[in-house]
């Protein structure tokens, strides 16, 4: 192991330990020491106009925040009609279940066929689901869907009990969208 004896200074000569970098004042000190900080300030600023910009022309500016007027309300158009009907022998009656509007099960006892009823939505899809018993030899069944599209009632689901059952007769129809 090697040692080497310590420097002295001499007079009139400074070490290296001594000299310490002159402290720059004024704005170009402050540019030397947060250089980096500027330059990403600068980035952001450039940025930030340039997608104000961008959004300019393609008219974004008059919602962009979710602020501004209400956007209006879209009006409903070709309102759907779907009609459920069950009939059978005459002077029978039947409990009917079926899923309404907003898909919610509805029970229609002891009534007397034909049956039918009518759910209007403007839902873009409506689930059409009906079971029906009758005190009669057959039942049947049918879903009719109306679009309002000109084409008129469109047969969706059609069923029917076989004839001459030994107990209540049974059906059902079934349209998964209507």
């Amino acid at each position: 192991m090697r040692t080497e004896p310590l420097a002295t200074q001499v007079a009139g000569e400074a070490t290296v330990a001594s000299r310490r970098p002159t402290r720059r004042s004024g704005l170009f000190g402050f540019l030397t020491r947060f250089w980096v900080v500027l330059v990403i300030a600068a980035v952001v600023a450039v940025s930030g106009f340039c997608v104000y910009r961008l959004r300019g022309i393609f008219g974004v500016h008059g919602n962009a925040f979710g602020g501004g007027a209400v956007a209006e309300e879209i009006k409903p158009f070709n309102p759907k009609v779907l009609t459920l009907q069950v009939w059978g022998p005459p002077g029978s009656v039947a409990t009917i279940d079926y899923l309404d509007k907003d898909s919610k099960p509805q029970q229609a006892l002891n009534v007397p066929l034909p049956w039918s009823t009518e759910l209007t939505t403007t839902q873009p899809s409506l689930p059409a689901n009906l079971v029906a018993q009758g005190s009669g030899d057959w039942i049947a069944c049918k879903i009719t869907l109306d679009d309002n599209d000109g084409r008129g009632p469109v047969v969706k689901a059609t069923n029917q009990s076989p004839a001459n059952e030994t107990v209540h007769a049974f059906t059902f129809c079934l349209n998964k969208s209507a």
